[in-house]
């Protein structure tokens, strides 16, 4: 069992997991989660790559850093955390919050991305689910995490399509993470920084999706047909925004299909990430010869 590491990001101590090896990638998951949540992804990819999977600042057992609550912060805090760990490019993976995330980071900073995997990345529209909208309104949002705290699957039912195929060891880690009282704070902070009782500002739109146009790495956007937290209308969207970048469109699945079918995620990202590496080797064989 990989053990825990902790390391110094603009003054919080953020807890990362490291395994396999090979090129890095780098893991980003979403709002409230933490990152036992890539546990189904990471044995897909740690033969070939040295995976780093982060408690997100605020999330899991990492300390919070209160410029990350808004979209530019948290790209800045990536990148702070990649400095950190001696990570100067990677594969950047990122899952609903974690993908805009990552959307955010590879197009700021383009020469540090390899390549960018997003599952229904936020913030290329404005659309959003009800109860994310709802908990933006004073006392709602903490009520409804304080119920979660007592009933951590009702927390995750939204983002399965199959609430059968949610697994116990994923409530328990809901459980712990929302025990922990800085969470439900840094989640209301961050959503009410960039959501409204309309959805996502429309300015946190038009932000993300100016930057994501710079974006140079090849791109994977995987998205579940099922999705009840994120418009799966809002794929198209984001595969005409970052350019060359390819659309996956999983049947039946909800908001973390690389969790709801890991099997036909994992297949579709290693198919991808082979044709990056295919992509690389022509390139330097073509430089050197």
């Amino acid at each position: 069992m990989e053990t825990d590491r902790f390391v110094d990001v603009m003054g919080a101590r953020v807890r990362y997991r490291v395994e396999g090896s090979g090129p890095p990638a780098v893991l980003i998951h979403g709002i409230g989660a933490s990152l036992e949540f890539w546990q189904w992804t990471v044995p897909a990819l740690r033969e070939r790559y040295t995976t780093i999977a982060l408690d997100f600042p605020g999330f899991g057992l990492s300390d919070p850093i209160a410029t990350a609550a808004t979209p530019e912060g948290a790209a800045a805090a990536t990148l702070a955390f990649m400095d950190a760990v001696g990570v100067p490019r990677a594969v950047i993976i990122g899952s609903s919050l974690g993908g805009a995330i990552a959307t955010l980071a590879a197009g700021t900073a383009p020469e540090r991305c390899a390549a960018l995997v997003l599952a229904a990345p936020a913030g290329f529209g404005t659309g959003l689910s009800t109860t994310l909208r709802l908990m933006t309104v004073r006392w709602v949002g903490e009520g409804f995490l304080a119920l979660t705290r007592r009933f951590p699957r009702l927390g995750l039912r939204e983002a399965f399509a199959d609430q059968r195929r949610i697994p116990d060891a994923l409530v328990e880690i809901t459980r712990r993470n929302a025990a922990r009282p800085v969470t439900g704070v840094t989640f209301l902070n961050t959503l009410r920084a960039s959501v409204t009782l309309r959805g996502v500002r429309p300015e946190i739109v038009e932000q993300a999706r100016t930057v994501a146009a710079c974006i140079t790495a090849p791109c994977l956007i995987v998205w579940g047909t099922r999705d009840h937290v994120i418009p799966p209308d809002q794929a198209e969207i984001a595969g005409r925004t970052i350019p060359n970048a390819q659309v996956h469109i999983m049947q039946g699945t909800g908001h973390v299909p690389f969790i709801e079918d890991a099997g036909a995620f994992n297949t579709a990202l290693s198919a991808f990430l082979g044709g990056v590496e295919r992509l690389d080797a022509n390139r330097k064989a073509g430089v050197t010869g």
